[in-house]
């Protein structure tokens, strides 16, 4: 039961009835978590888009049902028979979920292969990304599970909306470098790694002043384009997401396979259909490697101090993949629904529709993400979860709350008009959470910021003193 008790509020309201957020939506509630009793609410039980909050819900989730232990795994395997140094037969890589996977883990696949005295492959390089569903069917209507309900299309090129896979490698983006040379001539614009799975077209120049690149990847294909121009003296990294990550891991593998003198006679295909899989190619496989990942405790930990999308999104599939036998959003999302009412919280009044919040159909309110943060601090996972939100001065707070006097642990959020900061504030060796979302503001996201800081700095003001009378809502 939470029990009501609320300090004097002025000086917070003073922050929410500002004109800027006269036209605006949001909603606040704080609790005190050492007596589980409220200390302010407003417009607290209103849907919202919660933004990159919603990683606190995926985080949550996957922490109490997956443990912080659990690990991916990906394996490397022969179908066919190697004699005098040839493999009749194919190689395969089969993902199971990994969002860590890395060039590296790669390159150690490269060397196992060679370890086997293997010189040449008849077959092909074969890519199984079947532990996470491509296309999904529920009732009559088929929805690609390659990306969530709700993304918007114009940023799908954007680092922090890469392809979803079971088979991923770099956060499923490729690094695009850009050197300027002499004004007038064509800068030098190379991809890292360099690989002909992406097609790189330029027409960038170097100019004198600031730079004015434009640069993007139809959603459609691998063909990345940069143009515009790079100011005199200056280089630049963009991260570009790749269409197709589990094809980006084959063709890149045989690539590096072919310049370690292993020649690779077929193409790049996949097989996600275990049944005609089984049924097309009776040899058993001979597994020869695997890469186990991180523990969960340190890619939550990355997921909500970065705000890694792909991992939140990762995690959600794998919820479903687990638990239901289907890694889809809909058996993820109904994971998470799960856990909400775990801590309390009618599921029937949440819209979830991703793990990492950029779809802008989720609402959730600020009470329900206020029931996920006291959940979390009751459980056996209160220490581990409390780090894994950013401090002061780390990851996105990295230049925020400054003159914060006592400790903070939150997690901000953000898209177009959607701003939200949720967390745990300790104030004088008490304990508290919040969270607060503001929607629909035409005003700068500076100034949301401005008064989110302003509303901490209030409660720390309040809550340092004796309290105040109780008000009502």
């Amino acid at each position: 039961m939470i029990l009501l008790f609320i300090i004097h509020t002025l000086s917070i309201d003073s922050f929410l009835n500002q004109p800027e957020l006269k036209t605006a939506q949001y909603g606040v509630y704080v609790l005190n978590l050492s007596n589980d009793s409220l200390v302010y609410a407003r417009n607290s039980q209103k849907l919202l888009i919660p933004a990159s909050n919603m990683k606190l819900i995926t985080t949550g989730a996957s922490m109490c049902y997956l443990g912080t232990e659990y690990r991916y795994t990906t394996r490397l395997a022969l179908r066919g028979k190697v004699k005098n140094n040839r493999l009749v037969g194919d190689i395969i890589v089969l993902g199971g979920g990994d969002p860590t996977f890395s060039f590296a883990d790669l390159e150690r696949f490269v060397a196992k292969i060679k370890s086997q005295d293997i010189r040449e492959v008849t077959g092909n390089i074969v890519v199984n990304e079947s532990y996470f569903k491509d296309m999904s069917l529920h009732g009559n209507t088929f929805t690609s599970e390659r990306l969530p309900t709700g993304w918007a299309w114009h940023y799908l090129d954007a680092r922090y909306a890469a392809e979803i896979s079971a088979l991923s490698m770099n956060k499923n983006y490729i690094n695009v470098n850009i050197k300027s040379t002499k004004p007038g001539e064509y800068a030098e614009v190379t991809l890292e790694p360099n690989t002909q799975y992406v097609t790189l077209v330029s027409q960038m120049k170097t100019k004198k002043g600031e730079d004015s690149i434009i640069i993007y990847r139809r959603p459609e294909e691998n063909i990345i384009h940069v143009d515009g121009g790079i100011g005199e003296g200056h280089e630049k990294d963009i991260p570009v997401a790749v269409k197709d990550p589990a094809l980006f891991v084959g063709s890149y593998f045989k690539e590096k396979l072919n310049a370690e003198g292993i020649s690779v006679h077929g193409g790049v295909v996949k097989e996600n259909n275990t049944l005609l899989y089984k049924a097309m190619n009776p040899h058993p496989l001979t597994f020869v490697d695997s890469v186990a990942s991180p523990s969960l405790n340190d890619i939550l930990s990355e997921t909500n101090i970065e705000s890694v999308n792909l991992y939140a999104e990762i995690l959600v599939k794998t919820l479903g993949a687990r638990f239901y036998g289907e890694g889809t959003f809909y058996h993820g999302i109904s994971m998470l629904k799960r856990f909400l009412n775990l801590c309390g919280a009618d599921t029937i009044a949440v819209s979830l529709w991703d793990g990492s919040g950029l779809s802008r159909h989720n609402l959730v309110s600020p009470y329900q993400i206020a029931l996920v943060l006291r959940y979390m601090y009751w459980s056996r996972y209160a220490n581990a979860f409390y780090e894994f939100l950013p401090q002061v001065g780390q990851g996105t707070l990295e230049n925020r709350f400054e003159d914060f006097k006592g400790e903070m642990h939150a997690k901000t959020g953000s898209l177009h008009a959607v701003s939200s900061l949720s967390g745990y504030l300790n104030i004088d060796e008490t304990i508290y959470c919040f969270s607060m979302i503001f929607n629909n503001f035409t005003c700068s996201r500076k100034k949301i910021r401005e008064i989110e800081e302003g509303i901490i700095m209030a409660l720390q003001d309040q809550l340092s003193k004796p309290r105040g009378k109780s008000l009502d809502e």
